[in-house]
């Protein structure tokens, strides 16, 4: 397959609604359109468009989805849409922004090609853990506009798996420019989501080193000095695209109502606290696992030896319960799944009708450790796999959830007070 016909390929995905939802996020379908909705901001993506649409009412019913949550919200138009979806957009009150060109390059096989005696030492961020508050300094504060924001990456759930490279450029041992590559799942390529420099050698190797490692061709947008070095590095222009932006009247949310953890600045840090506040031994012998604070209560979840139906699912609701209780408005629970990945959510913005699913498998250790808990530590709940118990520390949490935990469990086989 050519880059043309690949390219048609992609471009024939547009407006469809993805099988994976990023973490936090609302997708919805209206017509040939796809909204998706971050609480902070939003974006619409369309489908070819039918001959004869009606594209004032389109981009009006958008417009009035976008202002029921005062998001602010982005919509990309390629040159070769239907030019006067341009000029619905201006009519409706959106207002034009950057333009850049779309480019493809395809995967390399065998050695890349790089500068002769290169002075750039590209490495892995996950091979320099130190500094990654630096490389996401410099990630976050990078020129934009990006096609995936890094911090928005890294909230949709991207991680080192195969689905994301984020390669850092060192020289004298410290991290001075960062390139992240992002593999929508459900297209045909992998995306630059973005590169914080234009700086030749390092666009040059950083690219090649994705062509490389990724399974499949990149794709590219870029303008100005970046294109020039994209072209340079072998990628070709196949489409150029144009960003559309209103917003309502409205103040968006600060934060979306869920996020993944970034594992080495989020979820590495708050275990470390687990470790040295709560004496963690994660492994089958230690029993328990934790030394709980006062006061807490640790219930057996088989205590009764008899099935009891929906188990996991009561025990869950009595947590949630619970945590809507003991928590402020506004606060993150952070669930944790030992060697697993991470999330933060607010319980008030979460599970309700038109917002994102609560991420998480609940407060049942199926398998693992689970933990809810709030990032000061102050009170949560302690899933042990092994052990089969379920252990609850704080004053506000205890009170809202021990009766009911010990009509469903029976009487804690642990307490402190």
């Amino acid at each position: 397959m050519d880059m043309g016909e690949r390219w048609t390929e992609y471009d024939g995905l547009r407006g469809r609604v993805p099988s994976w939802h990023p973490v936090g996020v609302v997708v919805q379908a209206d017509g040939p359109v796809v909204r998706r909705h971050y609480g902070t901001h939003g974006t619409a993506e369309h489908a070819p468009l039918a001959p004869g649409t009606d594209l004032a009412s389109l981009v009006r019913r958008q417009q009035e989805a976008f202002a029921d949550r005062d998001e602010p919200v982005e919509w990309k138009v390629y040159g070769h849409d239907a030019p006067d979806l341009g000029l619905a957009l201006t009519a409706a009150g959106f207002t034009p922004g950057w333009e850049r060109s779309v480019l493809i390059a395809e995967e390399l096989t065998g050695e890349p090609d790089v500068v002769a005696e290169p002075r750039n030492e590209i490495r892995s961020l996950y091979a320099v853990q130190e500094q990654a508050e630096r490389a996401w300094e410099i990630a976050v504060g990078s020129p934009a506009p990006h096609a995936v924001p890094y911090a928005e990456m890294i909230a949709d759930g991207a991680s080192e798996h195969g689905d994301v490279f984020i390669d850092v450029l060192v020289r004298h041992g410290e991290v001075t420019a960062v390139g992240w590559v992002y593999a929508d799942l459900t297209r045909p390529f992998k995306i630059v989501g973005g590169l914080s420099g234009d700086d030749a050698d390092f666009v040059q190797e950083c690219t090649a080193h994705w062509r490389t490692r990724a399974s499949r061709p990149l794709l590219a947008e870029a303008a100005g000095p970046l294109r020039e070095r994209l072209l340079k590095a072998g990628f070709i222009e196949a489409a150029t695209a144009r960003s559309y932006h209103w917003r309502p009247t409205g103040t968006p949310e600060t934060t979306r109502p869920a996020q993944v953890l970034d594992w080495l600045l989020d979820a590495v840090p708050l275990w470390d606290r687990l470790f040295t506040g709560f004496d963690f031994k994660p492994n089958t012998t230690s029993l328990p696992a934790i030394s709980a604070p006062v006061p807490s209560a640790v219930w057996h979840l088989h205590a009764h030896h008899r099935p009891v139906p929906d188990l996991p699912e009561q025990i869950d609701a009595i947590v949630q319960r619970g945590l809507l209780t003991a928590t402020e408005p506004g606060e993150f629970i952070y669930w944790l799944d030992w060697q697993h990945d991470g999330y933060r959510y607010d319980p008030r913005r979460t599970d309700l009708p038109g917002r994102p699913p609560r991420p998480g498998k609940g407060a049942y250790p199926n398998g693992d450790y689970y933990l809810h808990l709030t990032d000061d530590l102050r009170l949560g709940t302690f899933g042990h796999p092994w052990e089969q118990t379920l252990t609850v520390w704080g004053p506000p949490l205890l009170a809202a959830v021990e009766a009911e935990l010990t009509e469903l469990l029976g009487e804690p086989v642990r307490r402190r007070d």
